[in-house]
């Protein structure tokens, strides 16, 4: 190597080494990009809400395939699959939504006989979540505590 290409190789090699930082932050993570989240819920997790209603127990497992937009935040299931299923009264549907201008998290699923139930955590500082349970059967409304914790992260 001449004199001159030499020298040229040392004066480029600290620009070189100022582009590592750079090249790691473009070079893709292991496993690929970070799931996608809302607030407190991450694609992938499943979780636990439970909660009383005159003196029984209420517990439902809601799972986090996907995130997407709906009218006032984000949810687990589009804004018409959401309407078709509590209108049909589906038996096992069930849908997490966050609204983040009011941190506000909602379960809402339907019970084995259609009755409706929604446990709305409006507190969300540390696990479990604690909040109000409520279940519609058609005019009768009954409320209650309820709490939600992440089962499967």
């Amino acid at each position: 190597m001449t004199k001159p290409a030499l020298l040229l190789s040392f004066t480029l090699l600290p620009l070189l080494a100022s582009c590592a930082p750079l090249a790691s932050l473009l070079t893709p993570r292991e496993g690929g990009p970070a799931p996608r989240t809302a607030g407190p819920l991450t694609v992938g997790q499943t979780w636990t809400v439970s909660g009383q209603l005159e003196g029984s127990p209420v517990t439902a497992t809601v799972a986090v395939p996907d995130l997407v937009s709906v009218s006032g935040g984000t949810a687990t299931v589009g804004g018409l699959d959401q309407a078709d299923a509590f209108s049909r009264g589906r038996p096992g549907f069930a849908v997490a939504t966050y609204d983040g201008d009011r941190r506000v998290l909602n379960f809402e699923w339907i019970g084995n006989s259609g009755e409706r139930y929604t446990c709305r955590l409006d507190t969300l500082l540390s696990l479990p979540y604690t909040g109000r349970l409520t279940r519609l059967q058609g005019t009768n409304v009954v409320t209650g505590p309820c709490q939600a914790t992440v089962s499967q992260p």
